[in-house]
């Protein structure tokens, strides 16, 4: 049997019919934080909610806002301007984007950020994407994967899954 398992390739499936091959064109949700355009892949968005009041936790890091109660569930809500540098302008448009991302338990896990306006959900073909620029200093943008061309401006393409799903993030006394 392991025999057989070795010998099969994914090259040697074909796909049921209707079903397309190709490789479809990734799709992101653009929002704002403060004047700065992101866009975030579309798959890893949960749900987008209205703003509802953040519960504080007890002893959280300085860039965990709180919780919230979604339908029974509690959704840890992270500052990402805090994380990526940004800035929040606090405005009535407000709302919480939720991801979701897969772990290794049965359950994947959800975790909520701010964003100051969400705009639209967009498809982003391959070669509108640029990469991020060089300031030919020792800034290095590792939150961002590139650069996206939108009809709301230049869009800084966010790596939220490495932004959010980092465990051991230095913190500011540490010097390594």
């Amino acid at each position: 049997m392991s025999q057989q398992l070795a010998e099969f390739a994914l090259s040697d499936w074909d796909a049921p019919e209707g079903i397309d091959d190709e490789k479809q064109v990734p799709t992101v949700l653009t929002f704002t934080l403060g004047d700065q355009l992101f866009a975030v892949d579309v798959q890893r968005v949960r749900e987008i909610l209205d703003m509802t009041e953040i519960s504080p936790l007890p002893s959280a890091p300085h860039d965990v806002l709180g919780i919230i109660d979604l339908r029974g569930q509690a959704i840890a809500i992270v500052d990402l301007a805090a994380r990526i540098g940004a800035r929040h302008v606090n405005n009535d448009g407000a709302r919480i984007i939720v991801f979701e991302f897969p772990t290794d338990a049965a359950e994947p896990v959800s975790l909520g950020v701010l964003a100051d306006k969400v705009l639209r959900v967009r498809e982003m073909p391959e070669d509108s994407t640029e990469p991020v620029p060089t300031t030919m200093s020792d800034w290095n943008c590792e939150v961002a994967t590139g650069m996206l061309r939108t009809e709301d401006g230049l869009a800084m393409v966010l790596g939220i899954d490495s932004i959010l799903c980092q465990t051991a993030r230095p913190g500011p006394f540490d010097f390594s």
